[in-house]
């Protein structure tokens, strides 16, 4: 699976698990808080006929009420049911595309400290094996 057919498909999967923004890569000057937005790095995990990436989201808010943010961040990671459908997490899950196959694992998160006093950050970061 080439990386633009990787950052759709994860894109779309987290406007579903998600409730705020999501953008890639860059931030429009008419954000919206809250919101996440997510990058891709390649990984140096060198796995025969495999493509490893590093998935990371940044989520921020612009108080110092961080509440929105976390549960953004729990439901990217464990999922959430809306309307009787459950939509699966990124934590230990699998996507089978017809571009090919990845499984996605939780690798770091955590608060991220700014000097901005207004502004809360949380971090989330995602190792995905792709076929």
């Amino acid at each position: 699976m080439e990386i633009d057919k990787l950052e759709y498909y994860i894109g779309e999967r987290l406007k579903t698990l998600t409730d705020i923004q999501v953008y890639n890569k860059k931030v429009p000057d008419n954000k919206t808080f809250p919101y996440l937005v997510y990058k891709f790095y390649a990984c140096n995990y060198a796995v025969r006929h495999r493509k490893d990436w590093i998935l990371e989201i940044d989520y921020w808010q612009d108080s110092n009420d961080d509440t929105d943010i976390l549960e953004a961040a729990i439901t990217v990671k464990n999922g959430r049911t809306v309307d009787e459908v459950d939509y699966v997490g990124l934590n230990n899950s699998t996507q089978n595309e017809t571009e090919g196959f990845y499984q996605c694992t939780a690798e770091f998160e955590g608060s991220i400290p700014d000097t901005e006093p207004n502004i809360s950050r949380y971090n989330q970061r995602f190792i995905l094996k792709v076929d």
